[in-house]
């Protein structure tokens, strides 16, 4: 039969036991902190990675893309496509103004038509000049509007 003692002992021990577990956990954590940190902030750059790769997806569409699995010579896009929606689908999620913003970002500053015309060239027809503007006014915190002579021409801010 054990005794208080014997009991009181060995709180004492698993006390000591917890402490120095405790501890050892701690000094692990900071030696980790860095790490999971680092994968933290990975983690969060691929989902932006992954939200531009969807918006090109559905820029370029399920012709382009063919095309452009065959020119990968690393077959990184093929391998890649799987975490994602179809092109199609992501074509017909695809916003007006997000379509103009990674043109831009692409092309730099160029004219509301030459826009208009890659978008149609592109494939993408079910839009307005008028539509077209109304995105980027809707949007003036993306883009800016300036004016040289008869043409507009639209950049990034």
């Amino acid at each position: 039969m054990k005794t208080p003692a014997d009991i009181y002992t060995r709180l004492q021990e698993r006390l000591l036991h917890e402490c120095q577990s405790m501890r050892s956990k701690q000094h692990r954590m900071k030696k980790l902190a860095s790490a999971y940190n680092e994968y933290l902030d990975l983690d969060e750059e691929i989902k932006i990675v992954h939200h531009r790769m969807s918006i090109i997806l559905g820029l370029l569409g399920p012709g382009r893309i063919s095309e452009t699995i065959n020119t990968d010579a690393t077959n990184c896009l093929g391998q890649t496509l799987e975490a994602f929606a179809s092109p199609k689908e992501l074509r017909e999620k695809l916003t007006l103004w997000r379509a103009v913003r990674e043109y831009l970002r692409v092309a730099g500053e160029s004219k509301i038509s030459d826009v208009q015309a890659f978008l149609a060239w592109i494939g993408i027809h079910d839009f307005s000049r008028q539509a077209l503007e109304s995105a980027l006014q809707n949007h003036e915190d993306i883009f800016e509007i300036n004016k040289r002579g008869r043409e507009r021409y639209i950049a990034l801010k």
